[in-house]
C-alpha cells in the first residue's frame, strides 16, 4: 500500500493484486476520520482497513462503470448504510440503487474535505476525475505514459479532446492517481515511438529501484507519448515510419493509441 500524507487528509493507494495490476483508493479526512472509497474492486481488503482504522465511509466514487472499477461497490454501500454511489449519469445502468449523479463542476465533501469532479471522458462515455488538493484521480483516462485504451465504449476523438483541453491544462504539480499499474509496459512502448527521448530512460531507471508507480503532469509533458502529440521529435519518427499519417495533433493521438493496441 502507498500512502500520501497531508495536513488535512491522507490518501491510501491499494494494490488488488490481480491480472490487470488494478489500484483503489481511499482518502480520509484527517480530522474527522470520515473517508470515501474510489474505485472499489476488493471490498474484503478495503473494509478490513477500514475496520482497522476505524473510519466511516461516507461516500464511494467511481471514475466509469467498467467492472473492474465498481465490482466492491455493493459490500461497502451495505456495510455503510449512509453512503451513497457517485457516478456520471452515463454510467447509471452498470450500478445499483442509492446512486448519486455527478457532473463536471459537482463538489463532494466528507468530513472536512471536499473533493471536485471534472468530466473526462474518451475511454468511455461516462468517465470522470476526481480532484482534491494537488492530486487527480484519473482512473482509466492517463495512466503513467499511457492513456485508456477505447475497446469498451469508447471513442478515441473523445479522448483525444479530453487530453488536449483538460489533462493538459492541468497544473504541473497535480500529482496523478490511476486506475492500474501499466507503467513498465507504457514506457517501453513509448521508447518505441520516441527512442531519443531521454526522460523516459530516466523514469524506467527510476522504477528498476523502485516499484512506487506514481507521476506528475509535470513528468508526464515530458515521457507520456498521449502527452506529446505535437512534439517535433516524435512526430517526425512516426512520419518516417508512417508516411501517410497526417501530422496533426488528433491524427497523431490517433496512430499512437492504435500503435499501441497492437504493441
Amino acid at each position: 500500500m502507498y500512502i500520501l500524507e497531508n495536513e488535512n487528509f491522507n490518501i491510501y493507494r491499494f494494490d488488488v493484486g490481480n491480472e490487470g495490476r488494478t489500484y483503489q483508493y481511499i482518502v480520509k479526512c484527517n480530522e474527522t476520520s470520515e473517508c470515501v472509497v474510489i474505485d472499489p474492486l476488493d471490498p474484503v481488503s478495503l473494509l478490513h482497513f477500514i475496520r482497522d482504522n476505524q473510519l466511516r465511509v461516507a461516500e464511494v466514487l467511481n471514475t466509469h462503470g467498467h467492472p473492474d472499477h465498481i465490482g466492491g461497490n455493493n459490500p461497502i454501500i451495505k456495510v455503510f448504510l449512509d453512503s451513497r454511489i457517485h457516478i456520471h449519469r452515463e454510467g447509471l445502468d452498470f450500478v445499483a440503487p442509492r446512486t448519486v449523479v455527478i457532473d463536471e463542476g459537482d463538489v463532494i465533501t466528507f468530513g472536512n474535505q471536499s473533493i471536485s469532479v471534472i468530466n473526462t471522458p474518451g475511454h468511455c462515455p461516462e468517465h470522470v476525475s476526481f480532484i482534491i488538493g494537488n492530486n487527480i484521480f484519473v482512473g482509466d483516462t492517463i495512466f503513467l505514459s499511457g492513456c485508456g485504451n477505447v475497446k469498451f465504449r469508447g471513442d478515441v476523438n473523445v479522448l483525444f479532446d479530453t487530453f488536449n483541453e483538460k489533462i493538459r491544462k492541468l497544473d504541473d504539480n497535480m500529482n496523478i492517481f490511476c486506475g492500474h499499474d501499466y507503467a513498465i509496459n507504457n514506457l517501453e512502448y513509448a521508447l518505441s515511438v520516441d527512442p531519443n527521448n531521454q526522460a523516459i530512460n530516466d523514469k524506467i531507471d527510476k522504477l528498476s529501484k523502485s516499484d512506487d508507480a506514481l507521476s506528475t503532469v509535470a513528468e508526464e509533458r515530458l515521457y507520456n507519448p498521449f502527452m506529446r502529440f505535437d512534439n517535433e521529435g516524435l512526430v517526425t519518427n512516426l512520419k518516417e515510419k508512417y508516411p501517410e499519417m497526417d501530422t496533426d495533433g488528433r491524427s497523431v493521438f490517433t496512430k499512437l493509441r492504435e500503435l499501441r493496441n497492437n504493441w
